[in-house]
């Protein structure tokens, strides 16, 4: 039921796997081990996790194998009823915070409770996939263009980041004047102030670069450079959350209700 897709451990992360392993086995939910190495990769080793018929590919290391994890998962055609579970690293990311784990064992935990949530994914074009961010950045600010549907802009941004949902926000501190200015007021309903940080959601937007391309980074490795095309995958993804983090967001839910009526 379990394939467990383990990173190699190396410097602080050097006792993970044997904890892991322990945990796993005391919980009842060991499974087949496998490791990346430079005869498999991950793409390759979640691929024959799907091909053995793995109702449950668990991603245990960095959030760079979790994304790779992903994209296999998504791109794949047997992998309808597929789920993700998560062992991660570290344990203070918004990755983490989305799944509600808190250390390996709560980690472990959720994967024996199994309780599944849909999230969605971001995707740049042609073929890779993320559920942490991708941030287009440089040292100092750059010219770079965007198109939102039927609408095309320019900034000069030194930083660009964009989350799941397709969250985008823009970074920058000197945003030209006169009519570039209100245009950016108008789009992103900002108020004088608040006009050097610019944030939105849309379903697709497209970044090009007149002079350079840019790198485009998620978990801090280059995955594509500009003119790059980003799209949100709406609840694409079924992945393993921790019970607690389902009962907050009822809580949570609860109370909304409650101070509406």
């Amino acid at each position: 039921m379990y394939y467990y897709i383990i990173e190699p451990s190396k410097g602080k992360f050097s006792n993970r796997q044997e904890k892991v392993r322990d945990i796993l086995g005391n919980l009842g939910i060991a499974g087949e081990t496998v490791t990346p190495n430079s005869a498999r990769t991950i793409e390759e080793l979640t691929h024959l996790g799907i091909v053995k018929g793995y109702s449950t590919i668990v991603a245990c290391g960095s959030e760079s194998l979790v994304n790779k994890v992903i994209t296999v998962l998504a791109t794949e055609n047997l992998t309808k009823d597929t789920v993700l579970g998560v062992i991660p690293n570290e344990f203070d990311t918004p990755l983490v915070r989305k799944l509600g784990i808190t250390d390996i064992y709560s980690a472990c935990n959720a994967l024996k409770s199994r309780k599944l949530e849909n999230v969605s994914l971001c995707f740049i074009e042609p073929n890779k996939y993320f559920l942490t961010e991708a941030i287009i950045e440089s040292s100092h600010n750059k010219e770079l263009f965007f198109s939102i549907e039927n609408i095309n802009g320019k900034a000069n941004v030194h930083k660009v980041v964009i989350k799941p949902g397709l969250e985008v926000t823009l970074y920058d501190k000197s945003l030209e004047g006169g009519i570039l200015k209100k245009f950016y007021q108008w789009l992103f309903n900002k108020k004088e102030k608040d006009i050097y940080t610019s944030s939105f959601q849309t379903k697709r937007i497209r970044f090009e670069s007149e002079k350079e391309n840019l790198p485009v980074k998620v978990s801090n490795e280059i995955v594509a450079k500009t003119p790059v095309t980003f799209s949100n995958h709406a609840r694409s993804l079924k992945i393993i959350v921790a019970r607690d983090r389902i009962r907050s967001e009822r809580k949570e839910y609860r109370r909304n209700i409650k101070s509406k009526s």
